[in-house]
C-alpha cells in the first residue's frame, strides 16, 4: 500500500510539474520567439542524451487527420513484428496516452523514472513550455524501452515543431486547412509552409490530396530540398477497413499510412505484410473517430416499434474536419435526422462552425454544450452563432433550432427527446472539441459502463490527476 501511495503521488507530481506553466490564455504566446524555442529544446535533447538517435522515426504532419494516421501507422508496424512507440496529442482521458509503446499506455512507474532525467534537464537549460517537456518525456520513454521505431505525430504545425528535431525515414503529410491561425498564419498557403517544414533532403515524403493553394507550397519545399513528394489518392488503401474508418476523410487518412508502409517495405525497412496490415487496421482502437454508441438511454426513450437513434461521437474540431464530418454523415446516413451536440474551444472559428451544422438540411435541433477546457466557449455564445444564422431558417419553424444543455447527460436527454417520435430514429453527433468527445465518453461510462471494452482509456480517467491540455 505504502509503495502505490508513493507511486500515486509521484505520478501526480509529474503531471503537475507538465503543466505547471501552462498558458490558456494566449495560445501564441509561446511560438512568439521560435528560433529561440527550437534552440533551447534542442539543448535540452542534447543534455539528455539525443534519446531518438537510435531508432527509425515516422514523422506525420497535417492540420486534420494525423492522429488516425499516426495510429495506422503504429498499428502496421507493430503488425510488422517491431517495437514501437507513438507520440500523439492532445489526449482524451490519461495524459499517457500520447505516449505508447507496443500499443499500450505507458506506464506510471515509466513516466516518473523518465521525469527524474527529464526535470533536471530542463531545468539545466532554463525552461521549457508543456509541451518541450511531454516531448522530451516521450523521448525518453522510448529510449528506455529500447524501441526500434518511433511514430511522431507533430503538435502544432511543422517547421518549428518539437518532433522535427528528428532524422525521419519517412513523413507523411495529411490534410492541410485553416487552424491555429494565430500561429501558423492566416492563409492555407501560409500554413502549409509551416507544415511543409518536416520535409527533408533524401527523405521519402508523401501528402494526400491538398487545397489548390497548400499543394504547390508542399511541392516547393520537396523541390529545395531535393526530395520527391508523391501524392496518395483514395484508391490506394486496405480493400476491407473498419466503420470507423469509412468515412472519405479517414480512408485517405488510411490510404495515406498504407502509402508509407508500403515505402517503408519497398526499402527493405519492413516486411510487406498486407495480411497483417489489414488485420491491423480492422482492430485498431482509436476513440472518437466516428465512433458508434447504441447508449440504452436513446432505447428506453423511443417506443419499440421505433429504431433507436445513433449516437457518433468524433474529435472533429475546426472547420475543415466538422465540414468533413457533416459530409459523411449525410452520405452515410442519407436523411436519417439528425441532432448535434457542440462545444468548441473560443479559439476555434467557432462561429463558421455553427453555420456549418445549422445549414445542415436534417438537422433537427443543434444542442450547445460547455467544454471542461478553460477555453471553452460558452453555450450563450454558441446559441448566439446560431441566431445569426437564423436567415437560413424560418424562426417560427421548431426544426434546427438550437439549445444550451447543462451537461453532457442532459444533452443526450434532449437529443432522445427530439428524436423520439421519429421511427427512422436519426443520429446524434457529438463533436466540436476532443475535449467534449472525452466528456460524452466519460459521462457514457458513468451512466452505462458496459459500452466499453475494461480495457478503455475512459476507465484511466478515475485514477488521472486532473488535466486540461
Amino acid at each position: 500500500m505504502a509503495a502505490a501511495a508513493h507511486l500515486a503521488e509521484a505520478y501526480a507530481a509529474c503531471v503537475r510539474y507538465i503543466f505547471s506553466n501552462a498558458d490558456f490564455s494566449s495560445a501564441g504566446r509561446r511560438y512568439q520567439k521560435p528560433v529561440e524555442n527550437w534552440r533551447r529544446f534542442d539543448a535540452l535533447l542534447e543534455k539528455l542524451g539525443r534519446p531518438l538517435q537510435h531508432c527509425k522515426v515516422v514523422h506525420i504532419a497535417g492540420t486534420n487527420g494525423k492522429g488516425t494516421t499516426s495510429a495506422l501507422c503504429d498499428a502496421m508496424l507493430r503488425a510488422s513484428g517491431k517495437r514501437v512507440g507513438i507520440f500523439t496529442s492532445p489526449h482524451l482521458h490519461s495524459f499517457r496516452e500520447r505516449i505508447r509503446v507496443d500499443g499500450k499506455l505507458v506506464s506510471k512507474e515509466a513516466v516518473v523514472a523518465a521525469m527524474d532525467k527529464v526535470r533536471p534537464a530542463v531545468e539545466a537549460v532554463g525552461d521549457a513550455s508543456p509541451f518541450e517537456k511531454l516531448s522530451a518525456l516521450a523521448f525518453v520513454c522510448f529510449a528506455r524501452a529500447e524501441v526500434e521505431w518511433a511514430v511522431l505525430e507533430t503538435g502544432l504545425g511543422g517547421r518549428w515543431d518539437c518532433t522535427n528535431h528528428c532524422e525521419p525515414v519517412v513523413c507523411g503529410i495529411t490534410r492541410i486547412g485553416l487552424d491555429h491561425m494565430n500561429v501558423l498564419g492566416s492563409t492555407v498557403a501560409a500554413i502549409a509552409a509551416e507544415k511543409a517544414g518536416i520535409i527533408k533532403k533524401g527523405v521519402p515524403a508523401f501528402c494526400v490530396l491538398q487545397d489548390p493553394t497548400a499543394a504547390p507550397v508542399l511541392q516547393a519545399r520537396a523541390s529545395e530540398v531535393g526530395t520527391e513528394l508523391q501524392v496518395v489518392h483514395e484508391d490506394v488503401y486496405h480493400d476491407s477497413l473498419p466503420f470507423w474508418l469509412s468515412p472519405a476523410h479517414q480512408r485517405m487518412n488510411a490510404a495515406l499510412a498504407s502509402s508509407l508502409m508500403h515505402s517503408l517495405a519497398a526499402r527493405g525497412l519492413i516486411a510487406e505484410e498486407r495480411e497483417l496490415w489489414q488485420h491491423a487496421c480492422e482492430t485498431l482502437f482509436w476513440p472518437a473517430r466516428f465512433e458508434v454508441f447504441a447508449p440504452n438511454l436513446f432505447a428506453a426513450a423511443n417506443a419499440q416499434e421505433h429504431t433507436p437513434p445513433s449516437l457518433i461521437l468524433d474529435v472533429a474540431h475546426n472547420v475543415p474536419s466538422v465540414q468533413a464530418l457533416l459530409s459523411s454523415v449525410s452520405s452515410m446516413y442519407c436523411d436519417a435526422p439528425l441532432v448535434v451536440i457542440f462545444g468548441a474551444n473560443r479559439d476555434k472559428d467557432v462561429k463558421s462552425m455553427v453555420q456549418l451544422i445549422t445549414n445542415q438540411p436534417q438537422l433537427r435541433m443543434g444542442v450547445a454544450v460547455l467544454s471542461s477546457h478553460p477555453k471553452g466557449s460558452s453555450v450563450d455564445e454558441i446559441i448566439s452563432f446560431y441566431h445569426a444564422a437564423c436567415t437560413f431558417h424560418n424562426p417560427d419553424d421548431a426544426s434546427g433550432k438550437w439549445q444550451a444543455a447543462g451537461s453532457m447527460l442532459e444533452a443526450l436527454q434532449l437529443a432522445s427527446a427530439s428524436l423520439h417520435s421519429d421511427r427512422r430514429g436519426g443520429v446524434v453527433l457529438c463533436c466540436g472539441s476532443v475535449f467534449v468527445a472525452a466528456d460524452m465518453r466519460a459521462t457514457l461510462a458513468d451512466v452505462e459502463p458496459e459500452l466499453f471494452d475494461p480495457a478503455d482509456w475512459v476507465f484511466e480517467n478515475r485514477n488521472e490527476p486532473h488535466l486540461l491540455m
